[in-house]
């Protein structure tokens, strides 16, 4: 028997397919209007002979570094697809071995962008010429990052080969990463406060953040950047052996007592007893069946109020912690990452529900067979997202005024988070930017959350393929408005913060409401058509421009 015949055919397969070689060039293309957006911002600085190179490569670098770490998703759902399908057991009917399923799969969902992350290498090396970053350092850094690709791929394949569930499959991926990239480092920060500097430097080298961190030492040492890479690199391997030991074990259903006392469990901790079930059917069903369907898990709500609490807590904890040296940068900061998290999961939370009824046909069947009509469905699917996201939203903007009031101090005298950590000192903002900043920031994120909204129940009529609506709309809805933003602003950026701000506020209202009123009439006129799924066929080039100039 061929050694890894999944591994050979993937390789065989991507090398006759187009797709490997789109990936690599855009990617690449990507990579080059990013650096020349950064070179064209300090095109004036008088530190272009040195600091400037080192940021522009600290910019580019946690770029590369934040896609490897969101990577995982190529592989999250690989092998639990598989088993919903119905097609692994197949699989298991050859003499093939677990591993050679798993490196399969690890090949054929890691290759292009594998590729294409290759193809950014030369753009970051760029920045050797503007000095400020030596060779070594460049090494070290892509060397991290293509362990960090590794250790991604393998942690999702890992959670995808226990799980059966996409959703779940894809959270288990973010919670394994989570884990080493947040909880560790934070964990470590703890220990080494507490006076406990020897058990903080072990887990901080299992963290692939700390050998990101010490990319900067000598490659000729033994430093801690050689052991916590070789750790981590350990760590991938050991995922991977894992999967391959649970998949042939795990592949089918095993009904027993113990896993259906826990699966009951969890699903009336998820649905509620029955009492409370049927409590919400009588009040729901009579509003909109379909509000009913979608709103019957409160596992929803309780994750999002929990890990906006989560979020709340940690940087309260930092900002006490650091005695207030900068708060505005500190509450920009936590402005910034909170919206983006709760825009991040509206997306996600208005496609998941109609896109998966889609793909099984339960929708066609619910449009069909039952009087409901398709303005019945949509505003059932905005009452749904309503009682999921309206009260944390009012939590977050409450929250945002907060920090204005804390930042601003009208009485003068030491604020609250001041005076709790020992320092009462305040970094006020004479300018009135931070405030202006703020009501931008809240009103677009009332305006970001009606068009994801439209945006997100369009893309997951119109998507024909698999689990791709939220990243549909994230792009056009978040991505869009910033990728204008950049190129907009590099021009207008002599005119200060004020410009800046207006420029982004137009933006956004001006995209939100282009995309909101586009994705409104697309949904109402097509509804129905677009019920039924169909995978998209590989129609190739001239396929798909004679599909677009047909319509």
């Amino acid at each position: 028997m061929t050694f890894l015949p999944i591994v050979l055919r993937e390789l065989r397969v991507a090398a006759r397919g187009k797709a490997l070689y789109r990936a690599r060039f855009w990617t690449a293309v990507t990579a080059v209007g990013l650096g020349s957006y950064l070179m064209l911002m300090f095109r004036n600085t008088s530190r272009i002979g040195g600091g400037a190179g080192l940021m522009i490569f600290h910019m580019l670098t946690g770029v590369g570094w934040l896609y490897c770490a969101l990577l995982a998703r190529n592989t999250a759902d690989c092998i639990s697809d598989e088993k919903r399908e119905g097609t692994l057991g197949l699989l298991f009917l050859t003499d093939l071995k677990g591993y050679d399923i798993v490196l399969g799969k690890l090949c054929a969902n890691s290759l292009k962008s594998f590729y294409g992350f290759i193809a950014t290498f030369p753009v970051v090396s760029c920045v050797l010429v503007m000095g400020g970053v030596t060779g070594v350092e460049l090494f070290l850094v892509a060397l991290e990052l293509l362990n960090l690709f590794f250790f991604a791929h393998a942690a999702g394949l890992l959670v995808s080969a226990v799980s059966r569930d996409s959703r779940r499959a894809n959270g288990g991926a973010a919670c394994v990463l989570i884990f080493f990239l947040l909880v560790l480092p934070v964990l470590a920060a703890w220990l080494k406060n507490q006076s406990h500097p020897s058990a903080a430097e072990v887990l901080q080298l299992f963290s692939p953040i700390f050998a990101y961190e010490e990319a900067s030492a000598s490659a000729t040492q033994l430093s801690g950047y050689w052991t916590s890479l070789l750790l981590v690199h350990l760590c991938a391997w050991f995922f991977l052996a894992l999967a391959s030991l649970l998949l042939p074990r795990c592949w089918q259903d095993k009904p027993g007592r113990i896993n259906l006392r826990w699966n009951a469990r969890f699903r009336q901790w998820c649905f509620g007893p029955p009492a409370f079930r049927e409590r919400l059917r009588l009040k729901l069903i009579g509003i909109n069946p379909f509000f009913w369907l979608v709103s019957r898990n409160r596992l929803g709500a309780i994750l999002v109020w929990g890990f906006l609490g989560l979020v709340f807590c940690g940087w309260f904890w930092a900002l006490c912690e650091s005695g207030l040296a900068d708060s505005i940068s500190w509450f920009v900061m936590t402005i910034l990452i909170t919206h983006t998290i709760l825009k991040f999961w509206m997306a996600s939370e208005a496609c998941s529900h109609l896109e998966e009824q889609r793909r099984t046909g339960a929708l066609e069947i619910l449009l069909s067979c039952t009087p409901l009509s398709v303005e019945e469905i949509i505003a059932g699917q905005w009452r749904a997202l309503r009682r999921l996201f309206l009260a944390p939203v009012v939590a977050v903007l409450a929250f945002d005024v907060l920090l204005i009031i804390l930042s601003q101090d009208p009485w003068h005298r030491p604020n609250l988070i001041g005076a709790l950590s020992g320092n009462p000192r305040r970094r006020p903002d004479p300018d009135g930017n931070f405030i202006l900043f703020v009501f931008v920031a809240m009103i677009l994120l009332c305006a970001d959350a009606l068009a994801i909204g439209w945006v997100g129940i369009w893309r997951a009529m119109a998507e024909r393929r698999p689990r791709r609506a939220a990243g549909q709309t994230i792009m056009r809805v978040i991505i869009l408005p910033c990728i204008l933003m950049g190129i907009f602003g590099a021009v207008l950026a002599s005119g200060g913060a004020p410009v800046l701000l207006v420029l982004w506020f137009l933006i956004g209202m001006i995209t939100d409401a282009i995309l909101s009123a586009t994705a409104r009439d697309q949904l109402y006129a097509q509804f129905r058509e677009l019920s039924a799924f169909v995978r998209e066929e590989p129609l190739g080039l001239l396929g798909n421009l004679g599909r677009m100039f047909g319509k």
